[in-house]
């Protein structure tokens, strides 16, 4: 059992690191909605909501990640 307490420890030590990295597919998705209106604008009504929906989805999930490492 000592070693779970060392995970958990961890995981709340490099809480801030670990939801920064979570959150770099919001970077991504981001970089591509700036791709998208740079090299075809005219898909732009399709693709930005889209892109804003899942981003949404992802954002609400790393917040709920966030919660239960408080919680641990």
């Amino acid at each position: 059992m000592s070693g779970d307490s060392n995970h958990v420890e961890m995981i709340k030590q490099k809480r801030n690191l670990l939801l920064a990295v979570l959150m770099l597919p919001v970077v991504g998705m981001t970089i591509s909605i700036l791709l998208i209106y740079w090299r075809f604008p005219h898909m732009i009504g399709t693709a930005i909501p889209i892109i804003f929906i899942i981003m949404i989805q992802y954002v609400l999930l790393v917040g709920w990640i966030k919660k239960k490492i408080d919680v641990l």
